[in-house]
């Protein structure tokens, strides 16, 4: 497979301050970047040095095209702020720099945006209304494309929000409802895109919001959204899975919809595996993909996020200071896989050399085996499960880089696991690779730090038979030892991953079992059933129930991330 787009993000050369407790890796920090919201024209200098060296060492690998973030900050309107419209004079000046570094290296410039980005200046131009808000943003894309000639195109993102925890002059909002909306839009912007000889990159990416909140894989949402739409200018981008960048999900179906032009996400920093701050391969899972992918009819590029996804204390930035061995290797093997048409191992060998290949191959089947069968349950993964708009994630309790054990998440996993006692073997089968890559390592020289994975990894094995194994004798013992061992991980790692971990109040009974079960069905299809359950009158008793438990959920919720009120819509 050579494909003719071969795309990587750019966030990591913005990130010039060490980030906080946790951080937002969804995007560049660019409103953290300020200070008192004013442009720096020194830390601009910083953020050009490190787009240099990263856009070299990506053009190297093969990389032909580089996404930039953000629109928001490159385009004025009359009605701004003199202040603010200053400060994007700054930026744009700026910006101008980095295009002409990423062009003197051969590669596509793409920006990245929202629809819709917004401020309370755009909200009370348009007063929030359909038309006149495509009316702005038509004239944005024209200012952008006559202002930046150098600029390839766009990469919009229709399905997603700003997270709660987002700062600075623009905040992006959910505007499009409905698959019509997505279609009017689509008619009213590409042109702009024909006239100026752009590419607008489409991206499908939804969390289950509104109507429309289910494009990553309905395929009758899918059809509405790009029914009567041109595919001049216009590149579809898909995540591999039905889902975010987890394992265990099946290639999207929707590559194999139509002949319209797509782009394949994938992501080398995997957010919920760690970050890079221990192996996490990429080569085998997507090499399967790889070969489905061939019978895909107009495949015609890929793109790899190595530094965006997510939230985390982590602060690896890979290909700069502080870099990511793992990221780098995973990046390096989709450019492998996916542009030069070599297999994994191939892949493998040009990253790292011939010396000791076969060693590092079977550390990373070790590491894989690890992944699989410990940070993921296999017995719950394995399953396809929906609810309302979403694709259940395969992995729930471990998000980012928080851990929660409750009886919510019990319950859900009791409800689908079919061998629970075989899982925790499973997992605890798979903690014992651990020590062999350790000696691996050491044989081998490998910069590899054994010492994090074993205990994030021991903490995860018992974590998983506290959710599972009911035998209070057992449990008791247990809870003490893990809660004591996460105390002395927070002290030892004080960046690394935020357990919670609670002791199992009652264990579920057939009732609540079924009940769960009602919501949570096996297959696409909706059900009549569904439609009665998310009803929109039903919104409200949701909230209310929210706010009782959200003390045992995650601690991330309503913190980091959409609002909850949000996805429910």
């Amino acid at each position: 497979m050579n494909l003719d787009i071969a795309l990587i993000d750019s966030s990591a050369p913005f990130f010039v301050k060490a980030p906080g407790k946790s951080h937002n890796w969804s995007k560049a920090p660019i409103g953290l970047l300020e200070k008192n919201r004013e442009f720096r024209k020194r830390t601009h200098k910083r953020i050009r040095e490190n787009f240099d060296s990263y856009v070299k060492r990506v053009g190297k690998m093969g990389y032909n095209a580089i996404s930039i973030d953000e629109l928001s900050f490159l385009v004025d309107f009359p009605f701004y702020p003199a202040v603010l419209r200053s400060k994007i004079q700054s930026y744009q000046k700026s910006y101008r720099k980095l295009f002409k570094t990423a062009k003197k290296n051969r590669m596509k410039v793409f920006l990245t945006s929202d629809f819709l980005f917004s401020n309370s200046y755009i909200e009370k131009e348009t007063s929030g209304e359909f038309d006149r808000v495509v009316s702005l943003f038509v004239s944005v894309l024209e200012k952008l494309f006559s202002e930046f000639e150098n600029i390839d195109g766009i990469i919009l993102r229709i399905g997603e929000s700003d997270g709660v925890d987002v700062q600075g002059e623009f905040r992006s909002r959910l505007f499009l409802k409905t698959p019509e909306d997505a279609n009017r839009l689509l008619k009213e912007i590409l042109p702009v895109f024909k006239k100026h000889s752009k590419t607008l990159i489409f991206r499908t990416w939804t969390i289950g919001a509104y109507p429309i909140g289910d494009l990553i894989w309905n395929s009758k949402t899918y059809e509405n959204v790009f029914r009567g739409i041109p595919t001049e200018n216009l590149i579809i981008s898909m995540k591999y899975g039905e889902g975010d960048f987890f394992r265990y999900l099946k290639l999207n179906s929707l590559f194999f919809q139509d002949e319209r032009p797509k782009l394949v996400e994938f992501q080398a920093r995997r957010e919920y595996e760690g970050f890079g701050e221990f192996p996490s391969f990429v080569g085998w899972q997507y090499a399967s993909y790889k070969e489905e992918l061939k019978k895909a009819k107009n495949l015609i590029g890929f793109s790899v996020w190595c530094q965006t996804g997510g939230w985390s204390s982590f602060k690896n930035i890979t290909f700069l200071k502080n870099t990511s061995y793992w990221n780098e290797l995973n990046t390096f093997v989709c450019i492998g896989l996916f542009q030069k048409d070599w297999s994994v191992k191939k892949s493998i060998r040009k990253f790292y050399g011939r010396k000791n290949l076969s060693e590092f191959v079977r550390f990373l089947r070790l590491s894989d085996n690890v992944i699989l069968n410990l940070l993921y349950d296999p017995e719950f993964a394995n399953q396809q499960l929906y609810i309302h708009r979403v694709r259940i994630p395969p992995l729930l309790h471990i998000t980012w880089d928080r851990v929660t054990v409750s009886d919510h998440f019990r319950i859900l996993y009791d409800s689908f696991c079919k061998d629970k006692e075989d899982s925790v073997k499973k997992g605890y089968d798979a903690f014992e690779s651990l020590q062999e890559m350790g000696r691996i390592a050491k044989r081998i020289s490998l910069n590899y730090n054994f010492r994090f994975q074993y205990d994030t990894f021991q903490l995860f094995a018992f974590c998983r038979e506290l959710l599972y194994l009911p035998d209070p004798e057992r449990q008791n013992y247990l809870l003490e030892e893990t809660i004591h061992l996460a105390k002395i991980y927070a002290e030892n790692y004080p960046d690394a991953y935020k357990f919670r971990i609670l002791s199992r109040k009652r264990i579920p009974g057939f009732m609540s079992k079924l009940l769960l079960k009602s919501f949570i069905r096996k297959n696409k299809d909706t059900r009549v059933l569904d439609r009665i359950l998310f009803h929109p009158l039903m919104r409200h008793f949701y909230l209310f129930l929210y706010q009782k438990i959200r003390s045992k959920l995650p601690s991330f919720i309503n913190q980091q991330a959409m609002p909850v009120s949000e996805l429910l819509k």
